[in-house]
């Protein structure tokens, strides 16, 4: 009679539990890299917005006020670095009749956001939507060569360069319009030396009146407050109280931007809150409730001290 040898049943069992645990630990190694490289992945994308796009911006917003007539800069200013009106530009210039409500520095109320502000003071607390400012600015080259924030090459010395910065939907994108936000930039010129009427456009979409070329995609909150000086000393106000100042309004000398962007895409992690709280100009800002899907979001500031509009040129 011969011997027979092998696995006991007992053996067997074990040795397949024994694989299945080897294979699930594998398994959940793996999947917790993909996680691990999806978040590098939005990180990386946040931070690539904020080395490059609100640089960018920056760099072209240190032009303001640049070989205008006077330093001191103010809604009143004649070729103001920052436009707030019809009055910033030249009287020779015809204008689209919206110009005043829709393409100028302001914080217009159609430009809503994906955030809204927390009042923590109330019980419960209360929210408020929050709007997308808008910012036009104004400088006048002093050499032949460069772009403007649209890529349009600068061929002259003799032209005033108008840039509007404002946030719309990128029909480019993916997903809901609001998971489209861009933050995009439209820009115009017009002789320095007008002495006619002329257009500053030839249609009401083209230039300054259209949409632009994008800057930096998915933008969930742009907005812009002032360094002012006046009599009291320096401080720092937002574009809606600036505007609404009723007495003669005070020198501006730096903008600060503030930008809430947005990883491209969501995440499945359960650290990154549908309720995620960002601290932006004194408040606290987080995202709409209509808006819950999970994303890597970041606030994004920076300070640009408008070199022209200081000192006592006049």
């Amino acid at each position: 009679m011969k011997k027979q040898t092998g696995f006991t049943l007992v053996e067997l069992m074990i040795s397949i539990v024994l694989g299945l645990i080897i294979v699930a630990a594998a398994l959940l190694l793996f999947l917790s890299g993909q996680r691990n490289v999806a978040m590098q992945k939005n990180t990386t994308d946040l931070q690539d917005d904020q080395n490059f796009g609100l640089n960018y911006i920056a760099k072209n917003i240190r032009k303001a006020n640049l070989n205008s007539p006077s330093a001191s800069l103010s809604n009143t200013s004649n070729f103001s670095g920052i436009v707030f009106s019809s009055a910033n530009v030249s009287n020779k210039l015809v204008l689209n009749t919206n110009f005043n409500s829709k393409f100028v520095t302001a914080n217009i109320s159609t430009n809503t956001s994906n955030m809204r502000i927390k009042n923590a003071t109330t019980t419960p607390a209360s929210f408020e939507d929050v709007v997308n400012d808008q910012l036009v600015i104004q400088y006048r080259p002093t050499e032949i060569g460069g772009y403007d924030c649209e890529g349009k090459v600068i061929d002259s010395t003799n032209i005033y360069i108008l840039e509007r910065y404002f946030v719309r939907t990128d029909t480019n994108g993916s997903g809901t319009d609001a998971e489209k936000s861009a933050l995009a930039c439209a820009s115009s010129r017009y002789s320095s030396g007008l002495t006619v009427a002329t257009a500053l456009e030839s249609s009401n979409t083209a230039g300054l009146y259209g949409s632009g070329e994008i800057i930096m995609k998915r933008v969930d909150l742009f907005r812009v407050r002032f360094l002012v000086q006046d009599t009291s000393g320096k401080k720092y106000m937002t574009v809606l109280d600036y505007n609404a100042l009723t007495t003669t309004k005070p020198r501006i000398l730096a903008v600060q931007l503030g930008v809430i962007a947005r990883a491209q895409d969501t995440s499945v992690e359960r650290a990154v809150s549908t309720s995620q709280e960002f601290s932006m100009f004194g408040q606290t800002i987080t995202q709409k409730t209509t808006f819950p899907n999970r994303y890597v979001r970041t606030p994004i500031m920076q300070t640009v001290a408008l070199r022209n509009a200081l000192g006592s040129r006049s």
